[in-house]
């Protein structure tokens, strides 16, 4: 039987943990709130690509000529899966990037993105040499310059 001052003892242990354990998952929140935050020094681009086939894409080769990846493009992106491309720039009139991923059947698909002051768009987003296969990539931009947010999915089947 416990007595009344085992169970004030008790508590005296348990209340500092538990305090513990919800501090240490606040914090981890935080940090995974903060962990996508884009830098503000300059031109930003966050690509959203999806692959919404029932087919692989693997990495053919990325662009980002005028700025840094602060996350590039990955090698290989699985059958309806999505992945987000970030890049920036320090330069003040802005960045463009391209990622170029090979399809099965020979297409190559390239998302592009051109985020600049005068402009923001995505042309060049296309499929090339689909050899009668029927891909296709729909892009809509959400933001522009600065901070250009862009989305793309890849449809169809060889």
């Amino acid at each position: 039987m416990r007595t009344p001052t085992r169970r004030r003892v008790a508590l005296f242990f348990a209340l500092p943990a538990t305090v513990l354990t919800v501090a240490g998952l606040a914090v981890a929140a935080s940090g995974v709130a903060t962990a996508g935050t884009m830098p503000t020094s300059g031109p930003t681009i966050a690509m959203t690509i999806s692959n919404d086939t029932d087919l692989p894409m693997v990495l053919a080769g990325s662009s980002n000529p005028y700025g840094q990846w602060i996350q590039a493009p990955s090698d290989y992106l699985a059958p309806h899966s999505s992945q987000i491309v970030k890049a920036f720039s320090n330069d003040p009139n802005g960045v463009e990037v391209d990622a170029t991923y090979s399809l099965p059947g020979g297409a190559q698909a390239v998302f592009r993105a051109d985020n600049y002051s005068n402009t923001t768009d995505v042309d060049g987003t296309r499929v090339d040499a689909d050899f009668g296969h029927t891909y296709g990539i729909s892009s809509w931009i959400d933001s522009g310059y600065p901070n250009m947010n862009v989305g793309y999915h890849l449809y169809g089947h060889p």
